[in-house]
């Protein structure tokens, strides 16, 4: 696998994704004003083509949720996805210092609650509905 890992998203491949995947339309201003306003922003790459997305959004201190965890159809079933998930969760790791405490959340659709806790989230029904996990250091 010869994916490489970038840190931003471009607002062309978040839609031109998004539509392959036919999740709903949202307007160009609004994908730029997400884009803009996530914490960290994850694209996956093979070769000059941008082949899956991901994003954390929150407070940058206590609490965030992966989002926009999305990937090409052609490209599905190859470990994308994870790829994505974990650098997402990687990069926030490095950024929460000694001492902190920062609360990392999903919330699952589509039955894929078992591919976030493949990626190392937990999931505790008697606690939420939804998947997360603590960064602790």
């Amino acid at each position: 696998m010869g994916f490489v890992v970038k840190d931003f998203i471009r607002v062309e491949d978040f839609v031109r994704i998004r539509k392959e995947l036919e999740w709903n339309d949202i307007p160009l201003s609004l994908v730029q004003k997400a884009i803009d306003g996530s914490m960290i922003n994850i694209s996956v790459f093979d070769g000059d083509f941008c082949i899956g997305v991901g994003r954390i959004v929150g407070d940058h201190a206590l609490k965030g949720m992966l989002t926009d965890i999305m990937v090409s159809k052609d490209y599905q079933h190859q470990g994308v996805g994870k790829l994505i998930v974990t650098s997402l969760i990687h990069t926030l790791s490095e950024s929460v210092l000694e001492g902190e405490c920062f609360q990392l959340e999903a919330s699952p659709t589509h039955q894929n609650r078992d591919f976030y806790i493949k990626c190392g989230l937990k999931y505790k029904p008697e606690n939420q509905d939804g998947v997360y996990l603590w960064i602790r250091k």
